[in-house]
């Protein structure tokens, strides 16, 4: 088992960072780039283990994707098929990659004469996909469970394109099953209406599948989170798309600057980003921290002393673990909701914070959907990562100001952020 030991730097940091382009930009540019007729390139891309499986597996359906290194960072010139993949016959492995997953089993479904496995990590196997996999076969699609009824592995064999129609999805399970299938919409022959049952989570996420699906010339009707709506004869067009940086992953680079209380200016960062967690400083300004911004960049620098708050955070669950771990550093109880997603994810997110937080000497209490922090002063710890990219990122915030902050596996940090630990570095933390 790998170890990082981390150490804090000898004053508070005060410097400027990059972080690398959306992860979650880069894999819906990648759909609608296959999609599209022509050769679209894909600038400021993502490196992240989950960028990275579905490239490997859009080759295998026939995509050429060409990856390019330059001064701006990852280039991918993808020459798209037109909807014409290749039939392909086999296994697909997409490993810890939830949003490849999702994405892939729409795009799968709507290939024909396609006849494949789609399977990914033993964690990946435990997390659901019925609602997404139900919508499918009522557009027409063939697909069977192999392992557990409403899981992954799938067996996906269509023999035509979708077929189109009105169908009814749960909005409360996860936003990825809506963008998969808006993603895909020029895969049916005719009309899409997708209805929402109960309530949207997630919204910034829609917003940033509609976004993307709308720079590559397909309009989708957002009809108040309550019904999307694609008319048919619409397809997507070869496009330049610009990836914006990741805001998640800036999340943890602002933490920095709160927990030590120094100042850090991420760059490459949109302040008016269709990402939800771009409004991660605005929770730390309420928690005492300044905040400025400029065009392409966020300031925050941190307060002397950290505030307690109450929040509900469905809108950027991504960023819950982040403010977790600087709530057990605030003075004060602090109360995290709308965290039903996180049950689902990697791990048990909300268990897996409550467990490692008491490592720390951070008493918590959690609820079915929430978390309440009561801050203090941590002390330094071994930190059990759960194969979760968010959980080492999170805790590793903890050694810009102290001591004995231990992360194990911190190679997790692939998946989203792997120059993460350099980030660190820069900012004068010791990582062995």
């Amino acid at each position: 088992m790998k170890i990082a030991r981390l150490s804090p730097p000898s004053l508070p940091p005060h410097i400027t960072l990059e972080v690398p382009g959306s992860k979650s930009y880069t894999n819906r540019a990648l759909i609608t780039a296959a999609l599209a007729s022509g050769v679209s390139t894909i600038t400021s891309a993502s490196l992240s283990t989950d960028s990275d499986a579905m490239i490997k597996a859009l080759r295998l359906l026939g995509v050429s994707i060409e990856e390019q290194q330059t001064q701006a960072g990852t280039t991918l010139v993808v020459d798209g098929c037109g909807g014409a993949f290749t039939p392909y016959k086999g296994e697909i492995h997409v490993g810890p990659a939830g949003t490849t997953m999702r994405f892939l089993t729409a795009l799968c479904a709507g290939i024909s004469g396609i006849d494949v496995i789609l399977k990914g990590s033993e964690r990946m196997h435990a997390r659901p996909i019925r609602e997404l996999v139900t919508a499918l076969q009522a557009l027409g699609a063939e697909i069977d469970y192999i392992g557990t009824e409403g899981c992954p592995p799938l067996h996906i064999h269509s023999r035509s394109h979708l077929k189109g129609g009105s169908i009814a999805v749960d909005g409360s399970v996860s936003s990825q099953f809506i963008s998969a299938l808006l993603l895909t919409a020029p895969l049916n022959s005719a009309k899409l209406c997708i209805e929402i049952r109960g309530e949207q989570i997630s919204k910034p996420y829609i917003d940033m599948t509609i976004q993307s699906i709308a720079e590559f010339g397909v309009t989708i009707s957002n009809d108040k989170y309550q019904r999307y709506t694609y008319a048919p004869g619409q397809q997507f067009k070869a496009q330049a798309f610009q990836v914006e940086g990741d805001a998640s992953g800036a999340s943890y680079l602002w933490g920095l600057a709160a927990i030590s209380g120094g100042q850090i200016t991420v760059r490459n960062v949109n302040p008016r980003s269709a990402q939800g967690d771009i409004h991660f400083p605005e929770i730390l300004a309420r928690m005492g921290c300044s905040v400025s911004q400029e065009s392409r960049s966020i300031t925050v620098r941190g307060a002397k002393k950290l505030s307690a708050i109450d929040i509900d955070m469905s809108s950027m669950p991504d960023t819950a673990q982040t403010l977790a771990v600087i709530a057990a550093c605030a003075e004060g109880t602090t109360t995290i909701r709308g965290l039903s997603t996180l049950r689902l994810k990697e791990t048990d997110r909300i268990e897996a914070l409550h467990t490692e937080l008491e490592k720390l000497g951070i008493s918590s209490e959690t609820g079915p959907d929430s978390l309440i922090v009561h801050g203090g002063a941590p002390s330094g710890a071994m930190i059990k990562t759960y194969d979760d990219h968010r959980m080492a990122m999170s805790f590793a915030m903890l050694a810009s100001k102290f001591s004995g902050i231990e992360i194990e596996e911190p190679q997790v940090v692939d998946k989203s952020f792997p120059n993460f630990w350099d980030m660190l570095i820069k900012a004068g933390i010791q990582v062995d």
